[in-house]
């Protein structure tokens, strides 16, 4: 059997920690759950991250990379604005989707209560990304793709908000209704309001 790298096994490590905040919240992120969820031994956790602060801080981080970063990335392609803006819609939906853990750490008052560092990184990510879709909401009016005296800040919280609060009533709600088919109705409704 091929031994992992550290990236790799950090990454399972992060992976294991989102699905425990997922199925039963930030309180019950523990060493020991995250080292079953992973299947590894809890000194193994210990080998790549000195303890669950550190595992906290490399989910935010995960969150920014997967998000954020990502989000810039198609922000500086070429297709037009609107596509953009799409595109990163669903790759939100998308995230949260295949990680129910990101919005109940974002939502977390344990996070943001005790843990004012991650607070602080996660307060970042969401201005760098309030910005990035400002900026192509910005481009969409300039280039007349987008409706006239629309606000690109207000309109990139508007978006955002949309994302959010579908999370939120999707993980409050167990998971109970079918999160793709809602954001599609609310894209469908989002593009005609701006477009």
């Amino acid at each position: 059997m091929q031994k992992k790298s550290t990236r790799v096994r950090k990454e399972e490590i992060v992976q294991a920690a989102l699905g425990v905040v997922g199925k039963r919240g930030v309180r019950s992120l523990t060493i020991s759950a995250i080292a079953e969820s992973a299947g590894m031994s809890e000194a193994n956790i210990y080998r790549h991250f000195g303890g669950k602060d550190d595992i906290l801080l490399a989910m935010a981080d995960f969150i920014g990379t997967s998000l954020v970063a990502k989000a810039a990335t198609i922000a500086a392609g070429s297709r037009n604005p609107l596509d953009k803006l799409e595109t990163i819609f669903f790759l939100h939906i998308a995230l949260i989707t295949e990680h129910s853990g990101i919005p109940r750490f974002v939502f977390s008052d344990d996070i943001h209560l005790s843990h004012k560092n991650i607070a602080e990184r996660l307060a970042l990510r969401i201005c760098n990304y309030i910005e990035t879709l400002a900026g192509v909401v910005a481009a969409g009016v300039a280039e007349g793709e987008l409706r006239p005296g629309l606000f690109p800040r207000e309109t990139a919280l508007t978006l955002l908000g949309m994302i959010q609060f579908t999370a939120l009533r999707w993980t409050i709600s167990s998971e109970s209704f079918e999160i793709r088919q809602e954001a599609e109705n609310l894209w469908q409704n989002f593009k005609e309001l701006v477009s």
